[in-house]
């Protein structure tokens, strides 16, 4: 069987494969023609078992994007084509009949025990065969489904690379999603979670995305897509034939972000903020603004090497897949 570790996240769905390639795409899909132009482009049109053709991800374009937005990810209506999308890019099956498969995945703490059951009905036992506009096609069987809930994901990724170990204090993971903000506290002397001090933060990414959109349409006069507001966070992107965003207009956002995080890490773990020995932002909102955090504990922030940064979650779920595979 082969592992595969998948992490349907509210931005971008995390996709890890058994030689560790990486890849991702933004969780949006939308219905499509599978017509085969001549054109010579690579765009990815995909049907399930016969169904309705797809596309995903940056090629998912126009009004009629769907975009999961439930919290069980793996048992949304709309998350079986960001699924087949994941599979589709992760190559596997296609020099085999059927490829049997491990899923590894992951959901919010709160919603953990319920998506577990939901998601292992669902999807245990399931066969896939997806197929492009030029006939192509992949077959999957997925065998079995192992989930662990996000920031312990992330925990078992750091334990594996040797950021964190045995020691005195506790390690606070900071997982800064597209919709939320998931804080895991681990005791480092028996590395346990600490059920009382982890917690989910109603912000993240979305709220920078969604300020970008208002503050280019208070300036422009025309309301930008979702899409177009999270490409112009690190950069200027040309839009209604006008440069909008970039760091001057984000900057501001992220700065209201990261605080918003510190307030509400501080006033949730109090006297225990000097217990902090190891300070850890993971996710893809690290990348924007995880240095900002250092703040809650100077001196004790540990560093995920950037290209993992946005995956750790994932990795760690793989990981706990080929111990239990």
């Amino acid at each position: 069987m082969t592992i595969l570790g998948v992490d349907l996240g509210y931005g971008d769905t995390k996709v890890v494969t058994e030689n560790n390639k990486k890849s991702k795409f933004p969780s949006r899909w939308s219905p499509a023609e599978a017509r085969d132009w001549g054109l010579g482009g690579n765009v990815p049109v995909l049907s399930i078992n016969g169904g309705d053709s797809f596309m995903f991800g940056d090629d998912a374009t126009g009004s009629n994007i769907r975009e999961p937005q439930g919290d069980g990810r793996l048992t949304d209506p709309n998350a079986m084509q960001l699924l087949a999308g994941a599979l589709w890019k992760s190559g596997i099956g296609k020099k085999t009949q059927n490829a049997d498969i491990v899923l590894s995945s992951g959901t919010q703490l709160g919603s953990f025990d319920k998506e577990v059951k939901e998601a292992s009905k669902l999807l245990e036992g399931m066969e896939i065969e997806l197929q492009d506009a030029s006939g192509d096609k992949q077959k999957f069987k997925i065998s079995k489904l192992v989930m662990r809930p996000q920031g312990v994901g992330a925990a078992i990724y750091l334990l594996n690379q040797g950021l964190i170990k045995k020691q005195y204090g506790n390690a606070v993971i900071i997982d800064i999603g597209y919709k939320t903000t998931d804080v895991l506290t681990i005791n480092l002397r028996n590395l346990e979670p600490i059920t009382a001090e982890s917690f989910s933060i109603e912000a993240g990414v979305g709220d920078v995305v969604s300020g970008m959109s208002k503050s280019i349409s208070r300036e422009t006069g025309f309301v930008v897509p979702a899409d177009v507001a999270r490409d112009a966070i690190g950069e200027k992107v040309t839009f209604k034939q006008q440069e909008i965003g970039g760091s001057e207009v984000s900057g501001p956002l992220l700065d209201s972000l990261a605080q918003k995080i510190v307030d509400e890490m501080r006033e949730n773990l109090r006297d225990n903020l000097e217990r902090i020995t190891s300070l850890i932002p993971v996710g893809g909102g690290s990348i924007l603004i995880g240095d900002k955090l250092e703040q809650l504990a100077p001196g004790y922030l540990v560093k995920v090497p950037p290209e993992d940064m946005q995956f750790a979650n994932v990795l760690g779920y793989s990981i706990a897949a080929s111990e239990n595979k």
